[in-house]
């Protein structure tokens, strides 16, 4: 209170005015700069979703099923479906979820099928009760069922093959003038920005499909999972081609096993030929994912720009939903799985993880203990990894991240990573880079 007297009030005011002058200079010193090709995240204002140019020309088709629909759709209302204006979630039971209405996929199925074929006994107790018609021996004998060759040993999952063609006519009919119709699961993550970027390639008045590429038979088809997409006019076409022969089509679904291979039976007979998106579109989650995989041949995911993954559990949607975010502010280019191996995958690798499944696969009879394996790893020189379980010691030369396994599992696993390899590891598979980018015609 004596500062009146001693300094004039004028003074005081300058003072003042140099202080936050200087305060200022400090701020743009040591702000982050915005790249100014990235105008879209400029001020606090904007929302991700205004950098998402297009999609508003793009339907969406979340197909579900009410064994794990109110496990995993949550997780989707926060992230992958925070921006996208027109969506619908399909299931094998009506209902909402946290406000989202969830639509029957099947309902105008042929009737006489749904009354008699075997593969809808579950639905029809499920319309009839809910999921309280099923016991919780039953439940739990569902969720524990394994993939097979011919697919899981559930009911849920044999119901599920009747659901694609279904969806595709539901679609065209609920958003008849989209562009692009994008069809994914409860368990797909899909980078958005990228995407869109990657449709802006293509002419939507033609007819395209695409997705990551599968085959049963001689049936070439997209994979459900890792999400997939479809024209307008080759909607139109497939859609067409299943009005006119519907009774060879459900005859088709109930003798197969999966109905993305149904849907890509139906497009090729329409003269809607896939075209192979791997890896732009994929099948894994980030941590199961091989960067140096050789599937769909010479297109390692390294090198090429991300826009889906899949098997990604509920926990882990707004983690990587927030990486993305982050990534998408600070530049201008899209993310490559590279990008998501540097930054997503590499900070969670370490020398050793407790109560961890790192999906190493090849047996080392000679290891009996953890630093055995280590040192088994370590004398291979194309040895990436290990795992120790049990005295049983499992090594790779991939480099993933895996999951965690729960400590009250049966069967506790322990993994580690040769970090000293990991370097070299990253400067190989950069110089198998050439201009790869977009997976096109």
């Amino acid at each position: 209170m004596f500062l009146p007297a001693l300094f004039p009030r004028s003074i005081c005011r300058s003072l003042a005015i140099v202080w936050l002058f200087l305060l200022f200079l400090i701020y743009l010193y040591f702000r982050k700069p915005v790249p100014a090709g990235d105008v879209s995240f400029q001020g606090n204002a904007q929302s991700p979703c205004d950098a998402l140019k297009g999609l508003e020309d793009v339907f969406v088709i979340l197909r579900t099923g009410a064994s794990e629909a109110p496990k995993k759709l949550p997780a989707h209302f926060t992230t992958t479906l925070r921006c996208v204006p027109h969506y619908a979630i399909y299931s094998d039971y009506e209902e909402d979820i946290e406000g989202h209405h969830v639509y029957n996929a099947l309902d105008e199925v042929n009737p006489d099928i749904i009354a008699s074929h075997p593969d809808f006994e579950y639905y029809r107790r499920l319309q009839e009760g809910g999921r309280e018609a099923f016991t919780a021996q039953e439940l739990a004998q569902w969720a524990a069922a394994k993939n097979t060759n011919g697919g899981r040993d559930s009911p849920g999952w044999r119901l599920d093959k009747w659901k694609f063609l279904p969806l595709a006519e539901k679609a065209l009919h609920q958003r008849p003038d989209a562009k692009w119709y994008i069809f994914i699961e409860s368990d797909t993550y899909m980078l958005w920005q990228t995407l869109l970027e990657w449709l802006s390639h293509f002419d939507s008045s033609k007819p395209h499909y695409m997705g990551m590429q599968m085959q049963i038979g001689d049936v070439v088809f997209a994979y459900g999972g890792g999400g997939f997409a479809v024209s307008n006019p080759a909607l139109e076409k497939v859609v067409a081609r299943r009005r006119e022969n519907l009774k060879f089509y459900d005859d088709f679904t109930a003798a197969h096993w999966a109905g993305d291979c149904v849907l890509g039976k139906a497009m090729a007979d329409a003269g809607v030929n896939l075209l192979w998106s791997f890896p732009t579109i994929a099948g894994d989650q980030p941590g199961d994912m091989d960067f140096n995989s050789t599937f769909g041949g010479q297109k390692k995911p390294w090198c090429y720009y991300a826009a889906s993954y899949h098997h990604i559990p509920p926990a882990e949607y707004s983690r990587f939903y927030r990486f993305e975010q982050s990534w998408n502010k600070q530049n201008t280019f899209r993310l490559r799985h590279r990008d998501v191996f540097r930054s997503y995958v590499l900070p969670q690798l370490s020398s050793e993880r407790l109560d961890w499944d790192n999906l190493s696969d090849v047996d080392e009879s000679t290891a009996n203990s953890f630093d055995d394996c280590r040192k088994a790893c370590k004398s291979q020189p194309d040895c990436m990894q290990f795992s120790f379980s049990e005295q049983s010691c499992k090594t790779s030369t991939a480099l993933k991240l895996g999951h965690q396994v729960p400590k009250d599992s049966a069967e506790r696993v322990n993994s580690g990573w040769i970090i000293e390899k990991v370097k070299d590891y990253i400067e190989r598979m950069d110089e198998i880079c050439g201009g790869e980018s977009w997976i096109l015609p």
